[in-house]
Formats: C-alpha cells, structure tokens, sequence
C-alpha cells in the first residue's frame, strides 16, 4: 500500500473491535482525517504516542475505507492536560471546535499552528487554562471571520466609548448604552473586559500573558465569546457544557 507522512494531532479515538482504535487526525500536510491504529489496545502498543491530545509524526498507509497507521514518532507529551481536569475539558474544547469547522483532507496551516500552540501552552502551567482557553476562541473567531465589534456599536454604529457595554452575539459585538439592553440574548461586559477583549482582538499576546484576570472578568470574557461561537457554528458545542462543569 502507498504510504505518506504527516504531523499529526489526535483529536478524537474510539475503540474499535478487540485491540484496535479508530482516531480523528488534525495533520499539518493533509487536514483532518480518520485513521485506524492496528493493535493500539495490546499491551505493547501502549506507548503513549496515540494518546489524546498527543502530536506525534506518523506514517500512514492508504486503506480501501480508513487509512492505516504504520509508524508513530511521538513529539512531547501532554501529560499535565490528562492530569487535569479543567485542562482536559479545554483541550476537549479545541478538539471539538477544530472538528466541527474543518472539512476532511482541507489543510489549514493557521488553524494547525493555533492548536499546536494552544495544546503546548495547556500543558504548560505558567498560566490558568482558563486564559489560555479564552485566546484561543478569539483566535479561532479571527480564523473563522467572526472576530466580535469592539470598536463600534454594531447596532448604530457609533464609535463605543470606554464603558460597560451588552455583548450580543446576534448582532456580533458590544453594543453601545442606547441599542443594548438586559432583556437581549448575550451578556454584560464591563469597561476592564471590554479592554481585554480589544487586547486580544488585536493579537496583543505579550501583553495578554501579563495580565491578572480575575474570575469575574474571565467570566465576563468568556461568556462573550463563547455566545459568539455558539451562535455562528449555530450548535451547542458539548464540551462547552464540560467546560462549564468544571469553573
């Protein structure tokens, strides 16, 4: 069978049969893909390289329904994102957001190079998975073409002032003192969120990194950009809902 190489991230696995796994790739070269690992259950196939989460480099065989996994060369390890359960629950997160946006075998570098360095920074335990978790919907929205108005009023298109704002996910954005109102679908955003927000629209990482969030403005922040993702995938995303669970 002809083979190919790939960068691969394992976003979903299911057992399948006796000793086998069925897993859904995020690959750099070839996009999301499924692949069946042969004997990934048995006990001497169990290095660790397919875990979830996990980036390895795999050879993979053409299959007549599945490609098959040949090699795996592991890269890392994500073993504080699997002792942990806030950080699993966002790297859920991740996975599911990638698989709902991605068509089959359509590479995009951009979102590849999001998820590598979200996953790496979930890892990581310089920051709260909960900061890092809300760049990431940011990017993502960036990516997508859905980053919120910040800047103006989507409702009157009035430049906002700095002040506490109504965050419509309907409308896209933060709306100003005269279009928003509490009885709307969306969520409150105070003038500290909404400076955070248009830092992190504006890709300000360092800045970002530096920042001492605290629960109440995390809250605030991700209300609105979970709103804002929910509302133009137009679906509950299930590991919102476990997310959720675990604040």
């Amino acid at each position: 069978m002809p083979t190919y190489e790939a960068d691969a991230i394992v976003l979903h696995r299911l057992d399948y049969g006796e000793a086998d796994r069925i897993l859904t790739l995020l690959t750099r070269e070839h996009g999301k893909l499924a692949a069946i690992a042969k004997g990934a259950r048995k006990g001497k196939a169990r290095t660790g390289a397919l875990d979830l989460f996990s980036r390895s480099h795999m050879m993979l065989a053409k299959g007549h329904n599945l490609d098959v996994v040949a090699e795996v060369q592991r890269r890392g390890d994500v073993r504080h994102i699997s002792g942990d359960l806030q950080r699993t629950a966002s790297a859920c997160l991740v996975a599911e957001v990638v698989d709902k946006v991605l068509e089959d075998r359509h590479p995009v570098s951009d979102l590849f190079d999001l998820v590598v360095v979200t996953l790496d920074r979930l890892n990581g335990l310089s920051r709260s998975p909960r900061a890092e978790t809300a760049w990431f919907l940011m990017r993502i929205l960036d990516l997508l073409g859905y980053q919120p108005q910040l800047l103006d009023c989507p409702s009157c298109s009035r430049p906002l002032p700095e002040a506490a704002g109504w965050f419509s996910p309907l409308l896209g954005g933060v709306l100003c003192a005269t279009c928003g109102a509490h009885d709307q679908a969306g969520s409150p955003v105070s003038v500290n969120s909404l400076k955070v927000l248009r830092l992190m629209a504006a890709g300000d990482g360092e800045v970002y990194d530096r920042l001492r969030l605290s629960e109440a403005l995390l809250h605030e922040v991700e209300a609105a950009l979970e709103g804002q993702l929910e509302y133009h995938l137009d679906r509950r995303l299930k590991s919102l809902d476990f997310l959720r669970s675990t604040r």
